[in-house]
């Protein structure tokens, strides 16, 4: 940049010396007369001269603007260093909110009020700030005011929403979550609130909605999405039952089955009903399927229910027959163990429970075990010493939340700990829950609809 403003520069003035050497080769006079006075001179005068007068009239016009303007300047530079003092005291304002210090944090949102004029970051620091000093009617009077600006107002709702939760108010809270929704149905927390909340009141149908347009809006993904999707089928299925409506309920727990059939509440819904209906051959292939992916002790009660045997060797039967579809699971083993107790088979449940137990037998084996020493040898030292066992055996599966790990005696589709819906999950402490693979699940949606 230097050298091209140095070439300039040399260009201006090789044209400059040309020109005064094409003047000085081409002499002549000028003369002017006016009023009686006669001027004579010459030509390359002339020139130098209206330079120079077009140079002074330029310097007037500049010192012109410069005294018009002077006051404008003088207060913008004023509200300038104003403003920079404002944003100054707001980044320590900000810095104090980050470091916990309420009190530091209020001083700099006062000042920063006083030398901004833009309400919408001091709110936002103010309530901030009250939050920090557990003033919670300034906090909301600060949240509530944001709401006014509409660059400011979501983040406004999302503080309300925060400060309602915060007061044990769900009905306020929902309605804020609605009206966030409203603005910015494509914001990931506000669809997962909005869920949530809507699940916790019970509102299914409402529920579906948003999470179809978290769907739509790829805020929620297609797999977790689906499996949401079936559990709130499931719901609407216990709903439409209790109004009477068996048609409608069972074609929702196809379709929930249809879309999740390795949740096994999904399972278990479908085979309830099919039941009910007197459908026991289409219960049993859809626990069937269900018991491939997720086995569970209720849909093992559940086959033998729709198998309508009622003596208790040919259950064992029955249930052989279900574990067949998944064999190496442990809940297969007890299943069979259970049924075998049954019908008196002491010699075959202690060899399915020493299967299913292992080297490290969980509680409900070594219990199960207990049992079979009572009834089969009638050896007391044998029981006390499972049930000894039992007291420091690992957990067995049972209903514990993904989200918060909240223990639950059955299934309920929103956790009682953490309030999240769907995250209840049948496994052990420490484990993750089954998934199942895509090949099993078009055959089960495949069953799901005859």
């Amino acid at each position: 940049m230097t050298l091209l403003r140095t070439l300039i520069w040399f260009a201006i003035a090789a044209a400059a010396m040309l020109g005064a050497v094409w003047l000085a080769r081409r002499p002549g006079t000028v003369t002017a007369e006016w009023h009686g006075w006669r001027l004579d001179t010459s030509v390359g005068i002339v020139l130098v001269a209206l330079v120079l007068l077009i140079a002074v009239c330029f310097g007037l016009w500049l010192l012109y603007r410069w005294i018009v303007g002077a006051p404008g300047a003088l207060i913008e530079g004023w509200g300038e260093g104003r403003r920079r003092r404002g944003y100054r005291e707001l980044t320590q304002g900000l810095a104090a909110v980050a470091a916990g210090d309420g009190v530091e944090a209020q001083k700099h949102a006062r000042k920063a009020d006083q030398l901004l004029s833009e309400p919408g970051l001091t709110l936002l620091l103010s309530a901030q700030a009250a939050q920090l000093n557990g003033d919670r009617d300034a906090a909301n009077r600060a949240f509530t005011a944001m709401l006014e600006d509409e660059q400011m107002a979501f983040l406004g709702l999302r503080g309300l929403i925060g400060q309602a939760l915060r007061e044990g108010d769900r009905a306020k809270a929902l309605a804020y979550a609605e009206r966030a929704f409203r603005l910015r149905p494509q914001t990931p927390w506000v669809v997962h609130s909005l869920f949530d909340m809507q699940a916790q009141t019970g509102d299914w149908k409402s529920a579906q909605a948003t999470l179809d347009t978290g769907l739509r809006r790829k805020v929620v993904g297609a797999d977790r999405g689906r499996t949401l999707k079936a559990l709130l089928l499931v719901e609407r299925s216990r709903i439409a039952e209790r109004d009477g409506n068996a048609a409608d309920a069972l074609a929702l727990a196809r379709e929930a089955f249809g879309l999740a059939p390795e949740r096994i509440a999904v399972t278990r819904r479908l085979a309830e009903l099919q039941i009910k209906a007197s459908d026991g051959k289409r219960a049993m292939k859809t626990l069937e399927r269900g018991w491939a992916v997720a086995p569970h002790p209720d849909l093992a009660r559940l086959y033998v229910d729709a198998s309508g045997e009622s003596e208790a060797l040919k259950k064992v039967g029955v249930v052989r027959r279900l574990a067949e579809k998944n064999p190496g699971d442990i809940e297969s083993h007890v299943a069979l163990a259970q049924a075998s107790i049954e019908a008196g088979l002491w010699g075959e449940a202690r060899r399915h429970l020493e299967t299913a137990g292992g080297a490290h037998p969980t509680a409900r084996v070594c219990r199960l075990m207990a049992e079979v020493e009572e009834h089969a040898n009638s050896d007391p030292a044998g029981v006390r010493n499972w049930l000894g066992r039992a007291t420091d055996a690992p957990s067995d599966r049972s209903w514990r939340c993904s989200a918060c790990g909240a223990h639950h005696e059955t299934w309920r589709s929103v956790c009682e700990s953490c309030g999240a819906f769907g995250t209840l999950q049948w496994r052990a402490p420490g484990t993750f829950g089954q998934i199942l693979p895509p090949e099993e699940r078009v055959a089960l949606a495949a069953t799901a609809q005859q």
